[in-house]
């Protein structure tokens, strides 16, 4: 192997450090903290779809901006992987808001962005698990209560068990 071909398995690397380096010099840094968390916790977790559960401050940091970074570090991390480079390039796509997710972001490649109808048949498919997930959820709380395990909601008080402030983010 001569130095070109070891630079050129270095580069991910690089554009990866660099990255986070210029996202340090740039964004405010309790962003930064909370995003650097966030990113911890998914490689941790082996990647995917994490569920994050946020208190009001963190809600709060847990910007449109700072989303649309932590899936461009994850495509760069992905590209990381030998046969995966290209995931550098990916970008983030606004899915737009269905009937149950709503502001949902993805990173896909260029042409997958470009493609308003595969955007929207991504977006029908997020929602249609949002829509599954939200209706287990109520049939899990529904048995814990049945059974005993939960106690009956107050009167009046709002049962909605979607108020913690975090989303999934794929």
């Amino acid at each position: 192997m001569n130095d070109d071909d070891s630079h050129a398995e270095d580069l991910p690397r690089l554009r990866l450090g660099l990255y986070i380096e210029s996202l340090r010099a740039r964004m405010p840094a309790p962003q930064y903290r909370l995003l650097m968390d966030v990113i911890r916790m998914w490689a941790e977790n082996g990647g995917g779809t994490v569920r994050l559960r946020m208190d009001e401050e963190e809600r709060e940091l847990f910007t449109r901006d700072v989303q649309r970074e932590m899936l461009h570090i994850m495509g760069l991390i992905g590209a990381l992987r030998p046969g995966h480079e290209d995931r550098a390039d990916h970008v983030v796509a606004d899915l737009g808001d269905g009937e149950h997710a709503r502001g949902a972001l993805t990173l896909v490649p260029p042409e997958v962005a470009a493609d308003p109808e595969r955007l929207r048949t991504m977006r029908d498919e997020l929602d249609a698990k949002a829509d599954r997930r939200k209706r287990d959820e109520a049939a899990v709380e529904g048995i814990a209560r049945a059974s005993g395990m939960l106690p009956e909601p107050e009167p009046g008080a709002d049962t909605d068990s979607g108020g913690d402030g975090g989303g999934e983010r794929a």
